[in-house]
C-alpha cells in the first residue's frame, strides 16, 4: 500500500513538472512568434510575393498589348496596362501613365507605385511619399528626402533642407530653408490643373528652319483655374502659352531679337536655341512629374535677389528677362535632389490659389484675389498693409525683400504688390508675362492675379523682376 501511495506521488509530480515544462515551452513559442518576427517574416513573405506578383502582371499586360497591335488594339499601352490590371485587382483600382518614352508608372488605390520600362523590360516598385522618414522641424536630413503632415496635407522636404521649426502648417505656408534661402511649399491636389497631355506630338512652328520644327511635345499648360484665361499650345502666335520660344520683335515696335540672339540664349544659360527650346520642354514635363509624385512643388518666399530667395535683399531689377531666369536656375545648382527655376505661369495660378484661403484656429477663411490692397505693397494698400513704418510711409514705394509681415500670404512675402515679376509664359510672339502688380500701381486694378501681357524679354525696369521655385527630382 505504501508502495502504490508513493509511485502515485512520483506520477503526480512528473505530471505537475511535465504541465510546467508545457507551459515554458509555449511561453517561448508565443515570445519567438510575437517577437522573434515570425509573424513579420511571414508578412514580409506575403507582401513580397504580391510585389512580385503585381510586377509580373504589368508586364504580362504590355507584352499583351504589344501582341494587340498585330490584332487592330486601338487603346494606348498605358490605358490597356490600366484596364487590364483593373480587370484583375478591381475596378478603379489603378491607373497607369506613360511618364516618359518607354517608361510606365502604375499608381495603386492603396499606395504602392510601380514603375515599367519598356527598355529594360523591368518592373520595379517605386518608393512613394508614404515610404520617406518624417521630418523633425529645426533640423535637416542630409541623407534623404523626408516628410512632413499636418492639417491631413503632406509636404516632402528635401534632401539637406531643414523645416522652419514655427513655419510648419502646410494650410498657412509651411516654410523650409537652406543657405538663408527660404522657400513655401505648395501642395497641389490635382496636377492636371497645371497642364494639359495633348493626344499627338505638338511641333513648335513658328520658326521656318527645320532646326525650330524638331522640338515637340505633348503637354501644354492649361488654361487658368481661377479667372478661365485661355492659353494655347506652343509654336502659336497668339494668345498664352507654355512652354514655347519667342521670335523676333515686330519693326513697327522696334524690331529686334529675343530668344535667337545668341546674346540671350547664352545669357539665360543655354547652349544655342533649339537647346533653349529643348530644355523648356523638358524643364516643363520634368516639373509636372514631380508634382504628381510628390503632390506639389516649393515657391520662393521672397522675390528674386541677387542673394536668391532671402529677406532683406533688393530685389533683383533693372535686367532683363534672361538674366532673370539664370539668377532662378543658379539657386543652389549643385543639390542633385532639386531643381530650381523661374516661376511658370500655371505655377503662378496654383500660389493664388493656395492663398485665396487660410486657416485661423480651426476656421477657414477667405482672401480676395481680386482686390490686393489688404496684404500688398500697392500706392493704394489699406488696413495693415498702410501703416506707417519707422515714423515713414513705406507703402507705395519698393522696398527689400520681406520687409513689411502685413505684405505677406501664408508665409509668402511681395506675392502682390512691391515689384511685377517674371514668369516663363509666353504672349504673342514676342512677349513674356510678368505677374502680380507692383507699388506704383493700384491694387484694384493690378491684384495679384494679374498679367503684364505686352513685355518683351528684353525689356528692363527698376520694378521688374522675378521669383524662383523649387521641385524635388
Amino acid at each position: 500500500m505504501s508502495k502504490l501511495k508513493n509511485n502515485k506521488a512520483i506520477t503526480l509530480v512528473a505530471l505537475i513538472i511535465t504541465i510546467i515544462v508545457l507551459l515554458i515551452l509555449a511561453m517561448v513559442s508565443i515570445n519567438l512568434v510575437m517577437n522573434g518576427g515570425i509573424i513579420n517574416k511571414s508578412k514580409s513573405a506575403v507582401d513580397k510575393y504580391s510585389q512580385e506578383e503585381v510586377q509580373e502582371q504589368i508586364k504580362l499586360a504590355y507584352s499583351e498589348w504589344q501582341m494587340g497591335q498585330y490584332t487592330g488594339e486601338t487603346q494606348t499601352a498605358s490605358a490597356f496596362i490600366q484596364s487590364k490590371l483593373n480587370s484583375i485587382y478591381g475596378a478603379g483600382s489603378v491607373t497607369s501613365v506613360e511618364e516618359s518614352n518607354g517608361t510606365f508608372t502604375v499608381s495603386f488605390a492603396n499606395g504602392k507605385v510601380y514603375s515599367y520600362n519598356v527598355a529594360t523590360g523591368v518592373a520595379a516598385k517605386v518608393k512613394t511619399v508614404a515610404d520617406l522618414p518624417d521630418a523633425t522641424p529645426g533640423q535637416a536630413n542630409t541623407t534623404e528626402n523626408t516628410k512632413y503632415t499636418s492639417n491631413n496635407k503632406t509636404a516632402v522636404i528635401p534632401k539637406g533642407y531643414t523645416l522652419d521649426a514655427t513655419e510648419t502648417s502646410i494650410d498657412n505656408g509651411l516654410v523650409i530653408t537652406k543657405d538663408g534661402n527660404e522657400w513655401v511649399w505648395i501642395p497641389v491636389a490635382n496636377v492636371t490643373d497645371l497642364y494639359i497631355e495633348n493626344t499627338t506630338e505638338i511641333p513648335w512652328t513658328m520658326y521656318e528652319t527645320s532646326e525650330d520644327n524638331a522640338v515637340v511635345t505633348r503637354y501644354a499648360s492649361k488654361s487658368e483655374i481661377l479667372t478661365g484665361q485661355t492659353r494655347t499650345t506652343p509654336g502659336a502666335t497668339s494668345d498664352y502659352r507654355e512652354p514655347d520660344t519667342l521670335g523676333d520683335i515686330p519693326p513697327y515696335m522696334g524690331g529686334g531679337k529675343t530668344d535667337k540672339l545668341e546674346a540671350n540664349y547664352t545669357a539665360a544659360g543655354f547652349s544655342s536655341f533649339n537647346d533653349m527650346a529643348t530644355k523648356l520642354k523638358d524643364d516643363y514635363k520634368n516639373m509636372l512629374d514631380s508634382v504628381r509624385k510628390y503632390g506639389g512643388f516649393y515657391v520662393g518666399r521672397y522675390e528674386l535677389s541677387s542673394a536668391g530667395t532671402k529677406k532683406g535683399e533688393a530685389s533683383l531689377t533693372n535686367t532683363n528677362w534672361y538674366n532673370l531666369y539664370s539668377a532662378c536656375k543658379g539657386i543652389d545648382n549643385t543639390n542633385t535632389s532639386i531643381e530650381t527655376r523661374m516661376i511658370w505661369g500655371c505655377q503662378w495660378d496654383q500660389v493664388c490659389k493656395f492663398i485665396s484661403t487660410y486657416k485661423e484656429g480651426n476656421e477657414t477663411k477667405n482672401r480676395s484675389l481680386t482686390d490686393s490692397t489688404s496684404y500688398g505693397n500697392y500706392k493704394d494698400s489699406t488696413g495693415n498693409a498702410a501703416v506707417v513704418v519707422e515714423e515713414v510711409n513705406k507703402y507705395g514705394s519698393k522696398q527689400v525683400t520681406g520687409y513689411s509681415d502685413y505684405w505677406k500670404a501664408n508665409n509668402i512675402y511681395d506675392i502682390a504688390g512691391n515689384c511685377c515679376e517674371w514668369t516663363q509664359e509666353a504672349s504673342n510672339t514676342s512677349c513674356r508675362t510678368a505677374r502680380g502688380g507692383s507699388s506704383n500701381s493700384n491694387a484694384p486694378n493690378l491684384p495679384v492675379t494679374y498679367r503684364y501681357y505686352f513685355m518683351y524679354p528684353t525689356d528692363t525696369s527698376n520694378l521688374i523682376t522675378s521669383r524662383p521655385v523649387l521641385y524635388l527630382k
